[in-house]
């Protein structure tokens, strides 16, 4: 008989894994190290039963051929249904029945290691935990397949592994939508600080996919959520309290420990935009309290300092517009007090620049122009009383005289409305009356010569020559001139006042040489 035992592979069982349960959902832990050990050594297991035992087992001739039996059991049957249906001994059967029996029984084979190498795969991404049902479900009809593999029925046992594997393969295809939907639920779980569920779902997550980056970052995110919670807490706690700057260091704290944290920052978000809003009503507070105790440029600092804080907002605006008002209103206020004050000192020329100031800022003010109307006459009038006593040597002058007279007989008019109230005026008036009687009233002065000078006292009389002589003067300066032929004239000035001696000496006494 042709030896064909290189074909008689023997079947490796499918089983599912034993502590997987049945028809419930799996722990999320971790699979211990035990698991991974005991999978590679079933998969090296596989491996020899499939392509390495074949090559070493031979049958006798004299025995029956062995139907495939599993490989936990490493036993040969001695006998078994052809899958033709005939109940001869392996020895009896001839070598093209021999090879397509070999032939079926490695497809069946083929599909078994891809089922197996499937299941491996699953199991490393927690299948288990995921799809226990499906996969137990799979895992069955690859039991099935068994069965009729150990029957030595090739192709319906290949067709149940194919079953099972494309069931596996459906799970296979499932993994990256069950990633997905994990993911999704543990940064649910993440944002709304659920760290139970948190907790459960990161080590399957991280086991199911890991080669994910996403997966990674979601899962390092974790064990940061207690840190988290208690400095959200805290910030809570102070912004309920009104202490809001706190509130935003705290929530800031927390976001830098889990910058990706959307919740957190819209929080934070929420905790700056309150704090943005009271500090605004702070200035604008503060800038009213200034503006009420007139410090205007206390007031205007603030109100600045709201539009910068909330630079859309109307309230600084309108509040600096208000604040222009009141210091307009204020300095006219200032402007009208003051005149009142030189008005009551008497201080008309002052009284008049500060209420043309203030009718500058604003034209209408009644009580400017009224006050003006009033003062600008009042000090016109002073200061003509003012230049008639600080230059009396000019009432010489009868023209100068004449004015002086009337000025203070208007000013004697304006004492005479306001006597009471007025000192500064009546002083004035009596300054100017004395400068003037003085002025109208005559003294002697006694001018001497050699009796061949020619005198004049200019603008009044021409006296001639003289020896001496007496004239009648009113106080003043006076302008004395001297002339004599062939001599130089002289120009004496001299003031005639009641305190002097009065005596003035004109003569020309110099020749001139031809």
């Amino acid at each position: 008989m042709t030896d064909d035992s290189k074909d008689a592979l023997r079947a490796a069982s499918f089983e599912p894994r034993a502590d997987a349960p049945s028809g419930q959902e799996v722990s999320d832990s971790p699979r211990p190290l035990g698991t991974w050990i005991a999978l590679a050594v079933g998969v090296m297991l596989l491996g020899f039963v499939v392509f390495i035992l074949p090559q070493l087992a031979h049958t006798p001739e004299t025995q029956s051929s062995a139907g495939p039996s599993s490989v936990a059991e490493g036993t040969q049957t001695t006998s078994a249904s052809s899958p033709m249906g005939s109940q001869e001994n392996a020895s009896e059967r001839s070598p093209f029945a021999e090879a397509q029996l070999a032939k079926v029984r490695r497809s069946a084979q083929e599909v078994l290691q891809s089922l197996l190498e499937t299941q491996s795969r699953l199991e490393s991404r927690g299948v288990d935990q995921w799809a226990a049902d499906d996969f137990l479900a799979a895992s069955a009809v690859a039991l099935e397949g068994d069965s009729l593999y150990r029957a030595q029925d090739f192709d319906a046992a290949e067709a149940l592994y194919q079953q099972a594997l494309d069931s596996l393969n459906g799970l296979e295809a499932r993994l990256s939508n069950e990633i997905d939907s994990r993911l999704a639920l543990l940064l649910d779980a993440i944002e709304s600080g659920d760290e139970a569920t948190a907790g459960t779902i990161a080590p399957l997550l991280q086991q199911m996919a890991p080669d994910s980056d996403v997966v990674f970052d979601a899962v390092e995110r974790v064990p940061l959520m207690p840190a988290i919670t208690k400095l959200e807490t805290a910030a809570r706690a102070s912004f309920e309290q009104g202490r809001l700057s706190t509130a935003v260091s705290q929530v800031d704290e927390a976001l830098g420990l889990d910058p990706a944290h959307q919740r957190l920052a819209n929080v934070a978000q929420q905790y700056k935009s309150a704090l943005t809003q009271q500090r605004f009503e702070d200035a604008m507070t503060k800038g009213f309290a200034l503006l009420g105790d007139n410090d205007f440029t206390g007031a205007r600092a603030s109100f600045q300092s709201a539009r910068t804080i909330l630079p859309a907002a109307n309230g600084p605006r309108a509040a600096l517009a208000q604040l222009e008002e009141a210091e307009t209103l204020s300095r006219l206020n200032d402007l009208l007090s003051q005149a009142a004050d030189l008005a009551a000192k008497e201080l008309w020329a002052k009284a008049v620049d500060v209420l043309e100031a203030a009718l500058a800022i604003d034209a209408s003010l009644v009580e400017a122009s009224d006050g003006l109307d009033q003062a600008r006459p009042l000090a016109e009038l002073f200061a003509k009383l003012d230049t008639i006593v600080e230059k009396q040597a000019r009432l010489v002058d009868p023209v100068v005289l004449s004015e002086a007279q009337l000025s203070l007989s208007e000013a004697e008019a304006a004492l005479a409305a306001s006597a009471e109230t007025s000192p500064v005026l009546k002083d004035k008036v009596a300054a100017v009356r004395s400068a003037v009687a003085t002025a109208s009233t005559p003294l002697p002065v006694v001018i001497t010569s050699d009796g061949l000078t020619e005198i004049t006292i200019k603008r009044v009389a021409r006296l001639g020559t003289v020896s001496s002589r007496t004239v009648s003067l009113r106080p003043g300066q006076y302008q004395f001139l001297g002339s004599r032929d062939g001599y130089r004239d002289v120009l004496v000035t001299a003031s005639i006042n009641a305190t002097s001696d009065n005596r003035i000496d004109v003569r020309c006494e110099e020749a001139i040489i031809r």
